[in-house]
C-alpha cells in the first residue's frame, strides 16, 4: 500500500510540475512602457486617476495587435525614463520621443510614428520673433530635449553675458513657471500648448517660427530583442494605413500629428 501511494504521489508531482509549465508557455508576454503622465494630451491621467492620452491610447492598440499586454511604468521626468530604460526596468519610452542623433548612438529606434513642431512658449507681453529676442533672458528645458543642442550651439556663437541662460526643468509646470517669471521661455509643442489653454488660461503665446520639427519614435536598448522592435514596427505600418493612428490623434490632439504636414 505505500508502495501504490508513493507511486501516487509522484504522478501527482509530475502532473502538478506539467500544468506549471503549460501555465507559463500560455501566459500573455508582457512589453513594459515607461511615460510620465503630466503632458497632457501626450500622456496624462484623466479625473478617475486613470493613465490616458495619445501615447497611451496607441501603444495599447500596438500592444493588442502584437498579441503583448502592456505594462505602464510611470515615470517622473524624461531624465529618468531614459535612466529606466538604460537599467532595463522599462523597455521602451511613450513619451512623445524624438529621434536626434546623440540619442541614436546609444539606442535603436522603432518606426517614426508622429511629428511635432516645436515653438518656444513665452509670455504674452514679451516680444519674441527670433532667439536673438531671448538673448539675456532664460529658457527652462530638458538636457534630453531635442531643442537643447540647438541652443547649445547658438549659445556657443555669443560671448558669455549676451547667451542665453540655461534653467534645467524642474518637478512643476512649464506653464507656471513662464508665468511667474521663474523662466522667460520654454520648448513646446503647438497641439500641447493649445490644449493646455483649453483647460486653464495663461497669459502665455507661442511666436516666431518652429525651432525644431520632431520625429517621435520608440526607443529600445541597443540590445533589445529584434523581434519586439518588428512586431512594435509592424504594429505602426498597420495603424498608419489604416487610419488608426489618425483617429487617435485627431482624438487627442484636434488634427493630424502623424503626418508632417
Amino acid at each position: 500500500m505505500g508502495v501504490v501511494l508513493r507511486k501516487l504521489y509522484v504522478w501527482a508531482v509530475i502532473l502538478m510540475v506539467l500544468i506549471a509549465g503549460c501555465a507559463r508557455g500560455n501566459a500573455e508576454p508582457v512589453v513594459r512602457v515607461g511615460t510620465n503622465p503630466s503632458f497632457a494630451p501626450a500622456s496624462y491621467k484623466n479625473d478617475k486617476r486613470e493613465l490616458t492620452g495619445f501615447e497611451h491610447d496607441a501603444f495599447e492598440e500596438i500592444g493588442k495587435r502584437m498579441g503583448r499586454k502592456v505594462e505602464w511604468v510611470e515615470i517622473g521626468s524624461l531624465d529618468n525614463l531614459f535612466g529606466s530604460l538604460d537599467a532595463g526596468k522599462i523597455d521602451t519610452i511613450a513619451f512623445q520621443i524624438s529621434i536626434n542623433e546623440a540619442r541614436k548612438k546609444n539606442y535603436i529606434f522603432s518606426d517614426v510614428y508622429g511629428y511635432n513642431k516645436i515653438y518656444l512658449m513665452v509670455r504674452e507681453d514679451f516680444k519674441y520673433d527670433t532667439l536673438d529676442d531671448l538673448q539675456g533672458y532664460a529658457v527652462e528645458i530638458e538636457p534630453t530635449h531635442s531643442f537643447y543642442p540647438i541652443l547649445m550651439e547658438y549659445n556657443n556663437a555669443l560671448p558669455k553675458e549676451r547667451q542665453i541662460k540655461v534653467i534645467p526643468s524642474g518637478a512643476g509646470s512649464l506653464f507656471d513657471a513662464i508665468e511667474q517669471g521663474k523662466a522667460d521661455a520654454g520648448p513646446i509643442t503647438d497641439v500641447a500648448f493649445k490644449a493646455r489653454l483649453e483647460k486653464k488660461p495663461y497669459k502665455l503665446k507661442i511666436a516666431g517660427h518652429p525651432v525644431v520639427l520632431e520625429k517621435n519614435a520608440y526607443p529600445f536598448s541597443k540590445n533589445a530583442d529584434p523581434e519586439l522592435i518588428r512586431a512594435v514596427n509592424d504594429a505602426i505600418a498597420s495603424m498608419l494605413q489604416d487610419g488608426t493612428l489618425k483617429r487617435i490623434s485627431e482624438q487627442y490632439y484636434k488634427v493630424d500629428v502623424t503626418r508632417p504636414e
